[in-house]
């Protein structure tokens, strides 16, 4: 486990980057990370507009590709691909809290 931020292999912390072309405002931003931060195992959510793409870190024994997926599509948008995606080591509360201490 990463000693700065928890998240690691030893944990089992996985990313995926979703393709969601149909975003375009900060309103499908904004729907697109509650609708998946509010899953059970999912550490975080990021979508990058101009990209169309959401970088979701998520503890695959509590979640899944599919289940994060059907949130999304539940939203109105559609998922077009789903591909590996890079540990950011921002993960845990030790990194939370860290962040928001510098």
């Amino acid at each position: 486990m990463c000693k700065d931020c928890g998240c690691g292999k030893e944990n089992g912390v996985v990313t995926k980057v979703f393709s969601v072309p149909g975003m375009m405002c900060n309103n499908c931003k904004e729907t697109v990370e509650s609708a998946t931060l509010g899953l059970d195992g999912v550490l975080s959510s990021m979508v990058d507009l101009p990209e169309k793409k959401v970088t979701i870190s998520f503890d695959p024994n509590i979640s899944s590709v599919e289940v994060i997926t059907t949130a999304i599509e539940k939203t109105g948008f559609e998922v077009e691909s789903v591909i590996d995606g890079v540990q950011q080591h921002s993960h845990g509360i030790l990194g939370t809290l860290k962040r928001f201490f510098k």
